[in-house]
């Protein structure tokens, strides 16, 4: 068409929608992902965009405003149910959609009209990536071997992978401090997003295994906050998942927000919906234990007082018939004191006398052994040279001197001769 020197902005907009229904005169197909899904209630009307796939973190090549009206919605639900299928829009998920181009001259508005939807397509999106990753790992038993281990009873010593000083780790932080249970907190900081993320948080998990903390830990956290689908999709890595089905605690994933799911939900212990939700969690555990034992506590002293109580009686009763008893016992006793004094004085009296006996015999004995009196009798005492007695004949060799004691005096002589009998 011919153009004019001067065009009003209707004018424009009809000759770009004029050479769209030329360039499209028919529906076309065309595959993304579905983006930013919202529907106007009233109208029964939908309204989304269609994304090209990119890579993680990344943002999309090109997007493109799409409307599904009421009319066709249901339309298409109905051929979906002929064959079987349902037919439901998701947000991440990679579609392939019959659209025609409509450009609406009144406001400019470049938009695709949703004519009809490829049931049987399956594309390779995000969401296509994480499931495929799912039941390959479900396949092997790595999901299951994290939720194999036991939530401990009282998780007060708790590890956290998360971003160093992001608001996942203050709010996780802060719920526990708040809850006024003694919480022990030990950290490995890691990359949350980006190419590195991967290789960071399982650098941090192995960074708590090898610290001298890791066999004191009773769970772990692994915790960002919200973020694109792009963002969380960092964190749909196999290593990842392998590294978590491996750790020797229970781990709690804490992903981006309640809606928001990545591949550490599945393999991870613990799904918890937000940071706060994760250590809401571990003190709930806490607080059930308390709760057990202050329930126990009630229990034992409901159930023992009452026999305190009837044991604290039969004291009493003893302690009144003890008093009584010892009351009349001098009285009682008396004569059998006197009767053991009696015993007593008499048995050591005759010990007494007997010691005595022994004695005097002792006496006698030494007195008859008094080497001055063995002298006067004619004994003699034989010495070496050194003083000391010779015993024996072998104890001396001829022509050694000796001295010989005897009453009133000694002598020294030399031995000539020695015989044994």
């Amino acid at each position: 068409m011919s153009l004019e020197a001067d065009l009003t902005v209707l004018k424009l907009n009809q000759a770009v929608r004029s050479i769209l229904q030329s360039a499209f005169p028919e529906p076309v197909w065309i595959r993304g992902i579905v983006t930013g899904l919202r529907r106007v209630s009233g109208r029964g009307h939908t309204y989304f965009q269609l994304a090209d796939p990119s890579e993680p973190g990344g943002q999309s090549p090109a997007v493109a405003d799409c409307a599904l009206f009421a009319g066709e919605r249901s339309r298409i639900s109905i051929e979906a149910g002929r064959q079987a299928k349902l037919f439901e829009l998701e947000n991440d998920v990679e579609v392939r959609i019959l659209v025609s181009v409509s450009f609406w001259d009144r406001s400019g508005r470049f938009q695709l009209i949703v004519k009809g939807f490829d049931t049987s397509f399956a594309g390779d999106s995000s969401a296509v990536h994480l499931q495929r990753l799912i039941l390959k790992l479900e396949k092997e038993g790595v999901l299951q071997e994290n939720g194999t281990l036991l939530f401990p009873e009282v998780p007060l010593s708790i590890g956290i992978v998360t971003s160093k000083g992001s608001a996942a780790e203050k709010d996780f932080v802060k719920t526990l401090d708040e809850s006024g249970y003694p919480f022990r907190v030990f950290a490995a900081w890691a990359a949350m997003q980006g190419a590195e993320t991967s290789e960071s948080v399982c650098s941090a998990f192995n960074r708590l295994v090898a610290d001298t903390h890791g066999n004191k830990l009773d769970a772990v956290v692994l915790t960002r906050g919200g973020g694109s689908v792009t963002d969380l999709a960092w964190f749909n890595d196999e290593k990842i998942a392998r590294t978590v089905a491996q750790l020797p605690w229970p781990v709690v994933s804490a992903i981006g927000h309640e809606i928001d799911t990545t591949l550490p939900d599945h393999v991870a212990h613990t799904r918890a919906k937000t940071p706060t939700h994760a250590a809401s969690i571990l003190v709930n555990a806490v607080a059930r234990f308390d709760d057990r034992v202050s329930t126990l506590n009630r229990s034992l002293v409901s159930s023992v007082s009452p026999r305190i109580q009837m044991e604290n009686l039969k004291i009493e009763n003893l302690t009144g018939n003890l008093t009584l008893h010892l009351g009349s016992l001098p009285s009682r006793k008396s004569e059998e004191l006197h009767k053991l004094a009696s015993k007593l004085n008499l048995s050591v009296m005759a010990e007494l006398h007997r010691q005595k006996s022994l004695i005097s015999e002792a006496e006698k004995q030494v007195e008859i052994r008094d080497p001055e009196k063995m002298l006067k009798l004619g004994w003699a005492v034989v010495r070496d040279t050194n003083g000391l007695p010779l015993r024996t004949v072998n104890a001396i060799d001829e022509g050694q001197t000796i001295k010989i004691s005897m009453d009133k005096g000694w002598l020294t002589a030399i031995v000539k001769e020695k015989v044994n009998d």
